[in-house]
């Protein structure tokens, strides 16, 4: 009886701790870098130039990332190449 009272225990522990280790992960997730807009060169068009265009171009250029994005929602959609 001893020996299943101290498995239940810990078996909570255990879930106790990794149910707060994840609460841990999630907030240390929040520091997001802002987007930059340095690198916008091309105007993204529906049906034409797009995301995967825009991707494919600013690897070749060396970035990391790129996406089309606009600064405003005013603004037109243009391929933004990001580090």
């Amino acid at each position: 009886m001893g020996i299943t009272k101290n498995l239940v225990i810990f078996f909570h522990i255990v879930i106790l701790a990794v149910l707060l280790s994840n609460q841990i992960i999630l907030a240390s997730g929040a520091d997001i870098k802002k987007f930059s807009y340095d690198h916008c060169y091309h105007l993204c068009e529906d049906g034409g130039y797009g995301s995967r265009e825009c991707f494919v171009d600013c690897t070749l250029k060396g970035f990391p990332k790129g996406d089309c994005a606009s600064p405003t929602p005013k603004d037109p959609y243009r391929c933004c190449c990001n580090y």
